[in-house]
């Protein structure tokens, strides 16, 4: 970062202010954002394009959230680090880290017993093959050496097996001079809606020349998911109309749990340790990240999760959990 009379500290720039939490849960609030690798202002117009060309903008889904991110701004207050904390914590300390579980889903979808120094985190990966971050994210292998475990990435190279090969590139695309553009929708039509609006915004980036075919979506914007993710959003990316950060309770679904006595400190938990076990039968997989199981949920099919969890899998140590 730059110091001296040049340093000068940008704060985010709101333009659209959010009114706070909606208390139906027949809505769901949906978080939009644009990779920073992205042309910002022509990827932006296609994405609110599609949307206020679709049938339900403004009956069923409402742009209620609009900002302008700055890098410095996101460097500053390490918010890359924070949002991705636990795939960050696995990249650093690879197959060290995985659970008893993590090591048998590893197993079943390798069919090579798991041998922890074959299973290294994508920053280890960086110094023993000499490679630059985007070098290790543009590694292409084919589709049976790819698998997602408890929400994390593992890429199979040479007999090597790197966890979270693409996280060194999301810290260094996310530097003091790349802002990100942050959108917020309100929608009763679900996430299964949205997700198809977001297969049209593909579409419409493809035909601009924003973005290659075959290439998917996730590269240029970021979608919320699942209702753990909103939490996650809402947390690192709203700015609350004092400018202040907003927290848990600003999240339409963090409110909904807090209203139905499911205390502070554990839907903090839910953002900090979203690996949780559960128990769901014989062969199936049990630690899994709470933002990629419910993804699609309603806050009422996540409610009725929460009695289902065991136990949770914190990462001792990391600097960031």
């Amino acid at each position: 970062m730059v110091t001296g009379a040049a340093s000068a500290h940008h704060d985010p720039q709101v333009l659209v202010p959010y009114g706070g939490p909606e208390p139906d849960p027949a809505y769901l609030d949906v978080f939009v954002y644009l990779r920073p690798e992205s042309n910002g202002v022509e990827v932006e117009s296609a994405v609110l394009s599609v949307i206020q060309h679709c049938a339900e903008y403004r009956s069923g889904i409402n742009l209620i959230y609009l900002a302008n991110v700055p890098g410095d701004y996101i460097v500053r207050n390490r918010i890359i680090e924070r949002h991705y904390a636990t795939r960050l914590f696995f990249g650093v300390h690879g197959g060290s880290a995985f659970s008893s579980d993590m090591k048998r889903q590893f197993e079943l979808f390798y069919g090579v017993p798991f041998e922890q120094d074959r299973v290294i985190g994508a920053f280890e990966a960086l110094r023993r093959f000499e490679w630059d971050p985007e070098e290790l994210f543009r590694l292409w292998v084919e589709n049976d050496a790819l698998v997602h475990i408890a929400g994390q990435n593992i890429k199979r190279y040479n007999g090597i097996y790197i966890v979270n090969y693409d996280v060194p590139a999301l810290l260094h695309k996310n530097n003091a001079g790349t802002d990100i553009a942050v959108m917020a929708f309100r929608t009763r039509e679900g996430y299964p809606h949205f997700f198809h609006l977001a297969h049209q915004m593909r579409s419409t980036l493809v035909e601009r020349g924003l973005l290659r075919q075959g290439v998917p979506i996730a590269r240029a914007v970021h979608i919320s998911r699942s209702p753990f993710e909103q939490l996650i959003d809402t947390r690192d990316y709203l700015i609350r109309q004092d400018g202040s950060p907003a927290t848990p309770a600003d999240s339409s679904f963090g409110r909904y749990l807090l209203d139905r006595a499911v205390p502070l400190a554990v839907v903090q938990g839910f953002m900090d340790h979203p690996i949780c076990e559960f128990d769901f039968g014989e062969g199936l997989p049990r630690d899994q990240s709470l933002l990629e199981l419910c993804e699609g949920f309603n806050y009422e099919d996540c409610l009725h999760m929460l009695p289902m969890i065991r136990s949770q899998l914190t990462a001792p140590g990391s600097p960031f959990l």
